[in-house]
Parts: C-alpha cells; sequence; structure tokens
C-alpha cells in the first residue's frame, strides 16, 4: 500500500496535559520492526514569562533494555545540533512556544523516550507527544 496511514505508525506517547513543576516523560518508545522515528512535541501557549530561569528544556534519551536511559547527542538525531545532556530545544522565549518541534532519531538503540522539563514556572502550559514511526518491517501498520 502506496498511502500514509498504512506505511507510517503513529503513537501518541505523551497525552495532552499541562506541564507545570514536574518533568513530563513520553512513553518507552520501541524501535523494534521501524527503520525511522521522529517525535513531534507540541507545545501550547505557556501562561508564565519565559527567561532562561522559567524555561521548559525537550530532552531526547535512548536505552538497549528501556531501563537504563542515556542522553542522546548530535550523531543521535538529524535535525538539531549542540544537544547538551539530551537537550535539543530549550523553551525560554515567547517565540519558541505555542508551536511543534520534530526531532529525528538516527541512533542505534531500540527506545527512545523525551522528556520535558520545566524550571521556574508557576502556571506551565499544556504539552503532547507523538512517535511516527516509518519503513517498517511488516506492512501495513496498524494505526486503529
Amino acid at each position: 500500500m502506496h498511502n500514509i496511514v498504512d506505511n507510517i505508525k503513529m503513537e501518541q506517547v505523551l497525552k495532552p496535559q499541562l506541564v507545570v513543576d514536574t518533568a513530563l516523560e513520553s512513553t518507552a518508545i520501541d524501535t523494534l520492526g521501524s527503520e525511522n522515528l521522529a517525535v513531534t512535541v507540541m507545545v501550547g501557549a505557556i501562561a508564565d514569562v519565559l527567561s532562561s530561569s522559567a524555561k521548559l528544556d525537550l530532552k531526547i534519551e535512548h536505552s538497549d533494555d528501556n531501563v537504563t536511559y542515556t542522553a542522546c547527542t548530535d550523531t543521535d538525531v538529524s535535525n538539531f545540533s549542540n544537544l547538551s545532556s539530551g537537550v535539543f530545544v530549550v523553551i525560554d522565549d515567547e517565540a519558541k512556544e505555542d508551536t511543534r518541534y520534530v526531532v529525528e532519531y538516527l541512533g542505534s538503540k531500540r527506545y527512545v523516550r523525551v522528556t520535558a522539563v520545566p524550571t521556574g514556572l508557576s502556571t506551565g502550559g499544556e504539552i503532547a507527544m507523538l512517535a511516527l514511526k516509518a519503513n517498517h518491517a511488516q506492512k501495513p501498520v496498524d494505526n486503529s
């Protein structure tokens, strides 16, 4: 089948919810059987005035066993650089909120997770995450 629904597996890995003072972590994303993975992080409007001390960091990590995770580096992702401790985006300015960020994973580990880490937020904002997996060993994929 040559359509997007049967060729890209979509998984909600973090339901829409409020991020304020506790880190929100995606469910473990299992890459087994797929060759490509991208994670979309949808960030809503953040009520706090954002700055270097009131911000939201988006971090990507990977694991062989779904127990011990390590921070991804520049070589593990394709569309971000200068990762520090796995952080690929720092949302510290109004222009960076109410948008979406897509990080493509290129690493070789089986499991991946993305975490939204708030610092200094008192009101926060909405966030959700969606994993997109492509080039599956078996097609069509089940998106039901």
